[in-house]
């Protein structure tokens, strides 16, 4: 898989597969034996990592299941960096993970606002 960083370098993740998926209804289709803790048609993950209990595999959005969770678009969006996190720390172990915030740093090939120069 390519990715590029905020300063457009590309490299390659290896990886041996990512599965994306965007819905509104949580229909776990063949996932749903995989192994994975199943309750009520939703996957049980780790509310601060959104690991499942198999290792490397990480679950988010309205699929996934935790307890008092809010059910809420932007807990799904938190739920993805959790994710994100956690998985780079399964796949890098003991590396550090060194981030960089596009509020401040803008996106590859746009013109934006230096929040330095302005007092942010």
């Amino acid at each position: 898989m390519q990715i590029a960083n905020l300063d457009g370098e590309e490299k390659t993740l290896e990886a041996d597969t990512l599965l994306a998926f965007f819905g509104l209804a949580a229909k776990l289709g063949p996932i749903a034996e995989w192994g994975l803790g199943i309750h009520a048609n939703h996957i049980d993950t780790n509310p601060t990592t959104a690991a499942t209990n198999v290792p490397g595999i990480f679950a988010i959005g309205d699929v996934a299941d935790y307890e008092n969770k809010l059910r809420l678009i932007l807990t799904g969006f938190a739920e993805a960096a959790s994710a994100a996190h956690a998985a780079w720390r399964h796949l890098h172990p003991g590396e550090a993970l060194h981030m960089e915030y596009s509020t401040g740093k803008g996106v590859p090939g746009q013109k934006g606002v230096d929040i330095k120069t302005i007092g942010v």
